[in-house]
This record gives C-alpha cells, structure tokens and sequence, in this order.
C-alpha cells in the first residue's frame, strides 16, 4: 500500500512540481541563514492560517541544495535530473531525497521550484502566488521542509508522512489583506490553459480534502455580498488533494471578498490600487520635487507619481536613452514583471495591457501586436537586465517627462 501511495505522490509532485516562476540568474549560495529565511517566511504564513509550523530536515536541505545547484550549474529549469550531467544527485526529487538520507517510505516527498530569487522570502511567495506550488506548502500535516537556494533557482522540498490528517488550510488565509488582484499564467503548467483563459481572479486554495471527494461546495461574495463568478480545479496531492476557486475576472482592488467551501467560510482583502493619484499630485502633470540627493548619468533619478523610488541597480544613461532595471520601476505602477531565462525574455503586466520584450531585439509585443523599439533591452556586465524606460512605460499608459537639470526622468500615470 505505501508503494502505490509512493507512486501517487510521485505523480502529484510532477503534476504540481513542474510550475515554474521565472527570476534574475546571479549565483548566490545557500547557508543556514538564507535556509532558515525560507523555513521563518513560510512559518509566518503558516502561522496566520493557524496550522502546525514546518521544520527544517538535514536530508531535505541537502537534496534540495544538490538540486538547486545541478540546475545552476546546468542551467536547466526542472525536476528531473540526467546521470551524465554536472551535479547529479538523483533522477526524481524522492530519489534524491533517498539518497540524502530521508526515509520515502516513511515520508511523501514533493518538490517545488522558483526562479524568482532576489531573496528566499520573495521566492517563497512567488511560489504561494503559484497556485499549483502552494497546495504543497499550505498543507497542514506537511511537517518537513528542504531548502536550496542560490541566485538561479530557489528549491523547496515539503514532506509529510503517509496517513497524517490535520485538517485543512487555506490561502489567502482569513484576514489576509494585501492580496492580487489577479492570476495571469505565470506557471507551467498553466492551470488557466484548461478553462481558455489568459488571467483570472487570484487562485484561492483549500487544500487538505479528501481524495475520494469527487467535488466540494464552493462560492465567493465581495463586500455588498454579490456573488463572484468561479471554476473550480481539483489538484490531486498524493493521499489527500487540493480544490483550486478560481475567480473568472480580475478583482476589484481595496475589496473584501468571502469564501465558503464545504462547511469552511473566511474572508480577506485585496490590495489597494498602486495606480490611484495621491491627494497632492495634479494628474497629467508630474509633480516637481526635491530629489533626496544629486543625480548623474550612471545613476539616474525616477520619480513615479510624485515621489523618488530607489531601483538596484541604478538607472542609468545610454546614448539618448535612458534604460532601468527590469525590476523596481514597474512594481511601483502597480506591475508584474517575469524574466524567462530561457528564452531571455520580459513579460510586463499591468491590467489589460502585456509587454513582451526579448534581450537584444528592437521588436516588442504590446498586447500580441509588434512595435519598433529605438534601442534594444540588454544584460550588463554585471548581469542585470535593463530595459528602455520611455517604450516601457508609455506602453502601459504612463506620461514620461525628462528634467535634465536633475538627471530625472518623472514617470505620471494616467489612472
């Protein structure tokens, strides 16, 4: 029986493993400190959703350590290891969670990868935004946890043993404010694909059902109690399986929504709107500032909607372009940015508009439709990606003006 059960987990970590969330490639290796970071993140999340906290296993960590460097050394994004390459330590992540140490009959092992790694805890959430990673993570009787990390790929290894049922968690947690607005298939595989959809509501997971559980009661109000509009998407997790709610559209910002799902109901509260002009800004006309410190060409200031943002690493001037780095800028207009290694390419979305920009071409895609760019999105030496600042912005329906006196270039945004 625990075979067959092996076998059914090993199946669900693939089906729910292979997604993937794309980041920057910089080397960085793991230790204690950056371990422990990953294992304090997800214990917070845990915590609020009021189930049993993870812990830390030696025979974990080091299969998900060996892991996150065969796919650094490599270069590769997956699960599945070759036995004549750099690094192997095992085919599959059970394997090399056996060969580390850990007992598999014992212990259902699952494994989840992202590739959003500016540090462990935004590689965290990236996979909690990643609804067939987080099943995995929120799970209440998922008592282990592995960690691997450097500056390609963040690994986590979850395990729980065979036949543990501590009931069921949920995410967004009750309470929880500050959740996305929307879901807009950055995973593989992309659980949207099935429903023909390019974006939807943020996921909201149930996870901890039982298998022979063909289907589960589900619906969602927002705040004047109007019913949403959902799917929903069964996920199985070895003995025990997941239900995804899928909202059909995007929510609404600053909203309350309620879930009921079988006999569970909770609330929480998706973000305010990035975008919303402050009470001091005159819309369509930048507001002018004193910059906290002196500008120059290699360091360029960037004031979005009146107010200084800090970008790492710096703005800076190129010719008669100005270019900024992938991340920062656009987070602050409210935003998602993906950097596919791969293919070297960067995915923005902000509502309704997509911008699809690729490492040294000057052909862009807004909303599947080619535009010239003046100057091509390139990697420094130092292995940032920047992109072009004027083309970027203004495709997502932001005013660009430059104060040359301040080496600043002020970013309005329309709504």
């Amino acid at each position: 029986m625990k075979n067959k059960l092996k076998m059914s987990v090993k199946l669900a970590a693939v089906l729910t493993g292979v997604s993937m969330v794309f980041g920057n490639l910089t080397a960085l290796a793991a230790d204690n400190d950056v371990q422990n970071a990953a294992l304090d993140y997800l214990n917070d999340v845990r915590a609020h959703m009021g189930i049993p906290l993870m812990e830390l296993d030696p025979s974990l960590t080091s299969a998900a350590g060996n892991h996150a460097n065969y796919l650094l050394v490599n270069q590769e994004n997956g699960h599945t290891e070759a036995p004549n390459k750099q690094g192997f330590s095992g085919k599959l992540p059970w394997d090399r969670a056996a060969a580390a140490g850990l007992d598999t009959d014992k212990y259902g092992v699952f494994e989840d990868v992202s590739f959003t790694t500016d540090s462990p805890e935004v590689g965290v959430q990236s996979l909690l935004d990643a609804p067939l990673h987080r099943a995995s993570l929120i799970l209440p009787d998922m008592s282990l946890l592995g960690v691997g990390y450097n500056k390609h790929a963040l690994v986590l290894n979850p395990a729980k043993k065979w036949f543990t049922y501590a009931g069921t968690g949920v995410y967004p947690y009750d309470g929880q404010r500050g959740v996305p607005i929307g879901f807009y298939g950055f995973e593989i595989p992309n659980p949207l694909e099935q429903f023909n959809l390019e974006k939807s509501g943020y996921f909201i997971t149930y996870a901890g059902v039982a298998q022979e559980k063909s289907d589960v009661t589900a619906s969602m109000i927002d705040s004047q109690g109007v019913s949403v509009e959902i799917y929903k998407l069964k996920q199985e997790l070895g003995d025990t399986n997941a239900w995804h709610i899928i909202p059909k559209q995007e929510l609404a910002y600053g909203q309350t929504y309620t879930v009921t799902v079988e006999q569970t109901t909770w609330s929480f509260t998706t973000v305010e709107n990035p975008a919303k002009p402050s009470t001091t800004e005159q819309k369509g006309n930048p507001v002018k500032t004193d910059p906290p410190k002196k500008f120059t060409q290699n360091d360029v200031g960037i004031r979005v909607n009146g107010t200084y943002i800090d970008v790492s690493p710096k703005a800076k001037i190129i010719g008669e372009s100005t270019f900024i780095p992938l991340r920062g800028v656009f987070e602050a207009m409210g935003a998602k940015v993906i950097w596919e290694g791969t293919r070297q390419q960067v995915t923005i979305v902000k509502g309704s508009k997509t911008i699809v920009l690729n490492i040294g071409n000057k052909q862009a895609l807004v909303n599947g439709t080619g535009q010239a760019l003046s100057n091509a999105p390139f990697i420094s030496a130092e292995g940032s990606t920047y992109v072009p600042l004027r083309f970027a912005t203004e495709a997502l329906g932001a005013q660009v003006a430059w104060e040359s006196d301040k080496w600043t270039a002020v970013i309005n945004q329309m709504d």
